[in-house]
């Protein structure tokens, strides 16, 4: 599971006045993509993500502040629409565990996922990087914006500050809480590799 090539959907769109928008997505496709990709985890939805964001960045684009850059603001669109997917996800699969299973016949410990891990690959990096998105799949969306915009993404603090509309000491903190869930998270996954060994 790793992050592949972003192509952008966009040909010839020109704003008149305001520059060349097909020009902005071509730089900020790739970085884009990247970044919905660390936070959902998946390729499909990174994509889906990134092309919401641009719909998004283009119906809004007389809005943009040209004084800025537009990486933190296109990743400040992806990042909302991020959210406001985790929050209606989270809205619509709630379920109680106290019900009783959808089926008569089979308990909740059947129909809920294990814990397994995923099949051996026989490459060593490859497991490597998908412990580390294992790992910073499993933090909080908060943690996991801010750990993904700055390490892997190289944004400043003022810059994540700006994406996640939150004071430069929170990012901080997101920044810092989030590595150290990251490294517990990474390394209980490599023990849990060794024991299936």
């Amino acid at each position: 599971m790793t992050p592949r090539t972003f192509r952008p959907f966009a040909r010839n769109i020109s704003v008149g006045g305001s520059g060349d928008f097909s020009e902005l997505i071509r730089r900020c496709g790739e970085k884009a993509y990247n970044f919905a990709f660390r936070l959902s985890g998946n390729e499909q939805d990174a994509r889906d993500l990134v092309s919401a964001a641009f719909v998004r960045a283009w119906e809004h684009f007389g809005s943009y502040d040209a004084g800025k850059p537009f990486e933190s603001w296109l990743y400040k669109i992806l990042h909302n629409i991020y959210l406001d997917e985790v929050r209606l996800y989270a809205h619509s699969h709630t379920v109680s565990l106290d019900a009783p299973p959808p089926r008569e016949e089979t308990s909740w410990d059947e129909l809920l996922p294990g814990q397994d891990p995923a099949p051996d690959s026989g490459l060593l990096r490859r497991e490597e990087d998908e412990m580390a998105q294992k790992a910073l799949h499993s933090l909080p969306p908060h943690y996991r914006a801010a750990v993904a915009l700055c390490d892997m993404e190289g944004l400043s603090y003022e810059a994540i500050s700006e994406v996640m509309s939150c004071p430069v000491g929170t990012v901080r903190s997101r920044v810092h809480q989030g590595r150290e869930l990251v490294r517990k998270a990474f390394a209980q996954l490599q023990k849990t590799k060794v024991r299936h060994s």
